[in-house]
């Protein structure tokens, strides 16, 4: 029986030296997109690929990022804060730069990594300890995602619990409010990035905000 073909994007991947930023270029490159990394250190991007193109340019440049976005597909979001300890607005000011980048080229698709735990009322999804230790994350977090929501464009931010740094299970765990318990507070990097992928040409999550764990 024949396999049903891939259908290839043209994507620019923005947090793309972090866990989840890799993991999204290795995948991306190895599937076959045409994959843009947007970083601020080209020497921490250690995946060489040569589907991969790395631009060197920070979030606070507009025009670097609006070219960046130009003529792609779509847009992949991994961005993470600098530090758990103070205010960081990495999150929300880079996604914000990126959405006028996006509203400016007519890029429609965007496909965000979040956090379990952001959202209105939804801190109490998360043990004390950890609304405690992410609490700066969390707020930034929460202004990324407000505006992603109100903005024009096709988006699905998905809210992964905790990340671990295995190999790709396949089993995830879907739950599509992102609002209610989950049966596992684990799972990869590497299964994030292939959900987040695979939201490339699915408009099942579109304009939702899932919660990704393993299944038990």
């Amino acid at each position: 029986m024949a396999t049903a073909a891939i259908k290839l994007f043209r994507v620019v991947i923005f947090g793309a030296t972090g866990g989840t930023g890799l993991e999204l270029c290795r995948q991306a490159a190895e599937v076959g997109h045409t994959v843009t990394a947007y970083v601020r250190s080209p020497e921490k991007l250690t995946i060489k690929h040569p589907n991969i193109v790395c631009v060197k340019g920070t979030l606070e440049d507009a025009a670097a990022v609006e070219a960046a976005v130009k003529d792609k597909d779509a847009v992949l979001v991994a961005l993470g804060s600098r530090s758990l300890l103070t205010r960081d607005t990495v999150c929300s000011a880079g996604t914000r730069v990126i959405l006028d980048a996006m509203k400016n080229t007519g890029v429609r698709r965007i496909v965000v990594c979040s956090s379990f735990g952001v959202g209105p009322d939804n801190r109490k999804l998360l043990p004390w300890v950890m609304r405690v230790m992410i609490y700066n994350p969390l707020i930034d977090k929460d202004d990324q995602e407000a505006d992603i929501q109100k903005s024009y464009v096709d988006w699905v931010i998905a809210r992964p619990v905790g990340l671990v740094d295995e190999p790709a299970r396949g089993n995830i765990h879907v739950e599509p409010s992102g609002s209610i318990p989950v049966p596992c507070l684990r799972i990869s990097r590497a299964d994030v990035a292939a959900f987040m992928l695979g939201q490339l040409e699915d408009r099942t999550y579109v304009h939702k905000t899932p919660t990704l764990c393993w299944s038990v």
